[in-house]
């Protein structure tokens, strides 16, 4: 096994408004340059070993801990860095939500492209997924594929994205707070009594970097989306 460094933390934001002000919504909260754990191994130093869940105790851990080809690497700025060689982080129990909104701050490197297979969340066996698959689209793969057009995204220039589903089974995705349409047509509905299940996190098709990660296990309102969305657009 990797030997396990010291634990980054990081200060207070500005506002006063955090996660924690989404009460009973919030389910998992991987935070900014905090509770994450580094390995001190020479060969894989900097390699992400945890990141701790700062509402509950789903951590997310490598995929292949003996493996520091597919293990995100902590980056100077305090962001989680995935590399394109396929790094991701598992939850240490799977995600299952009927409703659900899902938060994250990241940014794709400069001189990469925002591709049609980019990764954000997956499971495994049952194939479902959130994903990027382009600068102006995302999509949503809940039994059957889901596509959105959202405003573009820019590499080098960091961004919000948020994936929700309501009660409904009625999902949208937002972006910079503002919400997509869907492509093409698409239905945007798939019955609620049908799950999205999540096992991991990763494995872009190029260089991404993450900041922070809010995951509710319930719709949030307008005002919550606000003020998420201004939390994490001061973030880092």
């Amino acid at each position: 096994m990797l030997g396990l460094g010291n634990s980054v933390s990081a200060g207070q934001y500005p506002g006063g408004w955090s996660p924690t002000s989404l009460g009973g919504k919030l389910a998992h909260w991987y935070k900014f340059n905090t509770g994450i754990t580094k390995v001190t191994a020479s060969s894989v130093d900097g390699q992400v070993s945890q990141w701790a869940d700062q509402h509950g105790s789903n951590n997310l851990t490598p995929t292949a801990d003996d493996n520091k080809d597919v293990m995100p690497k902590l980056h100077d700025d305090g962001t989680v860095f995935f590399n394109a060689t396929g790094d991701s982080l598992e939850f240490g129990s799977d995600l299952s939500f009927g409703k659900f909104s899902i938060y994250m701050k990241v940014n794709w490197k400069e001189d990469s492209t925002i591709a049609t297979t980019e990764d954000l969340f997956e499971h495994a066996s049952s194939g479902d997924f959130i994903k990027l698959a382009g600068p102006t689209a995302a999509r949503i793969k809940i039994s059957s594929r889901h596509d959105f057009t959202i405003n573009e995204m820019v590499e080098g220039t960091p961004f919000v994205l948020g994936y929700e589903r309501n009660g409904d089974g009625d999902m949208m995705v937002y972006k910079d707070n503002v919400a997509g349409s869907a492509a093409d047509g698409d239905s945007l509905n798939v019955a609620i009594s049908t799950t999205i299940d999540l096992d991991r996190l990763g494995k872009p098709t190029n260089d991404s970097y993450w900041y922070e990660i809010v995951i509710c296990d319930d719709i949030i309102t307008s005002d919550e989306r606000n003020e998420l969305f201004t939390y994490l657009s001061n973030v880092g």
